[in-house]
Formats: structure tokens, sequence, C-alpha cells
């Protein structure tokens, strides 16, 4: 028996309101019925990016470092900073990541130096990385592995959603478990049953978004 030998399924967003909207069952709804569902959609999406790491939202970025500055703004599509290397004479340090609270109780925020510590402040429209101490030269860089927010969805036809195709399944499920909360008419035990599903389905999308690497946990001692 042959197979397609073709690796192209997708949905654009219009097939996955028309899936969502079958899952939920009954009559079907036009009207502002794509609008809502742009709009759940685009909620589903940040609320992903409440539970966790999404790896298809990580990249590597280089900031140029200035003498005795230590603050630099990241993009406003940035939420935030998992890792920053110090790229000096093409070898890359990494730095330490501490709490803002330490920050704030650094009793020197002018000395400079290499620098060896940062944390990050996400503010409401775009994080910005503290460094110290403060840089002494204008030739490092900072190396960010940062966290992009994921694209709105704005369009129902020719677009698909800013996630990859292993997350189709919680995508149309979770939109479908959306719909019938503000569909009129939806018995409360099919409202349950489709959050079961999109939770489900969820679950075992990001399980198998990870890393493949073994994780080694080191404790960091301190003395006060």
């Amino acid at each position: 028996m042959a197979t397609s030998g073709t690796y192209n399924f997708n949905l654009d967003i219009d097939e996955v309101i028309q899936e969502a909207t079958e899952m939920i069952g009954g009559e079907q709804t036009l009207g502002h019925t794509p609008q809502s569902a742009r709009r759940s959609i685009n909620l589903m999406l940040n609320d992903w990016q409440n539970r966790g790491v999404l790896l298809w939202t990580i990249y590597t970025t280089a900031v140029n470092v200035s003498t005795s500055l230590g603050t630099y703004d990241l993009s406003s599509s940035t939420t935030d900073a998992l890792q920053i290397n110090l790229r000096r004479d093409s070898t890359d340090i990494e730095l330490q990541r501490i709490s803002f609270e330490e920050y704030l109780n650094i009793p020197n925020k002018t000395q400079t130096g290499r620098p060896t510590q940062f944390t990050v402040k996400r503010n409401l429209a775009n994080p910005t990385v503290f460094v110290w101490p403060l840089p002494d030269n204008t030739t490092d860089t900072l190396q960010i592995e940062a966290i992009r927010q994921l694209e709105d969805v704005n369009k129902s036809a020719d677009q698909n959603a800013d996630s990859p195709v292993r997350f189709l399944p919680a995508l149309t499920c979770g939109l479908a478990y959306y719909l019938s909360m503000k569909r009129t008419g939806i018995p409360m035990d099919r409202i349950g049953m489709l959050k079961q599903n999109y939770e489900e389905k969820l679950a075992r999308a990001m399980e198998e978004d990870r890393e493949r690497a073994s994780l080694l946990l080191k404790p960091r001692y301190r003395y006060v």
C-alpha cells in the first residue's frame, strides 16, 4: 500500500475554526464567529506561554555592550531571557542570573570590569537586562538566549497559527473548548468533555516539546 510521500499537512486559521466548531456539535453559527474565534486563539496562545517555555519561541540575539553601561532594553516582542553569555575574544563566558532583589542589594552598582552576573526586569512593554559589573570595553557582546512572544492571529484565510504542526490537535481542541463557553445551548457536560480533551492534548504536546539532553542540577551554597 503506497503512502503519500509528502509532509505538508497543516491547517490555516479558517480550517482550525471549522474543525473546532464541528467538535462542539449542534447548529453551525456564522456572523461574528471568525472574529470571536481569532480572539480566542490569541488568548489561548498567550496562555500557552504562561504554562512554560515553548521551544520554537527561543532565539539568540547579540547585543554590543558600551563602556560603563549596565542596562540593555530588549525588543518589544521579547518576553524574557533564558541565558546570557559574554563573548570576549571569540570565547563565551556564562553569566550567572540573579534575582532583581539580589541586584538591588549590590552595594556598588558602578563598579566596572568583566560582567559576571545579570538580571532581567520584565516591564510592561519589553524586558530590560541589567549586567554587573558594568562593562569595561566596547568590544564584548552579550549573546542572549531569549524568548519571543507568539505572533498574533489577525485573519482567517491563508494564515497559520505561530505554532508547529504537532500542536494542531491542542489548538483545535482548545478553540472548541473556548468557543463552547461562548455559545448558548451547549450542555455543561459537553463543555467539560471539551476542556478535558483540550488539556490532555496540550499536556501531551508540551511534554513532547522539550529538550532531549540530560538535566544536571547543582545546588548553589551561600554563606550569610
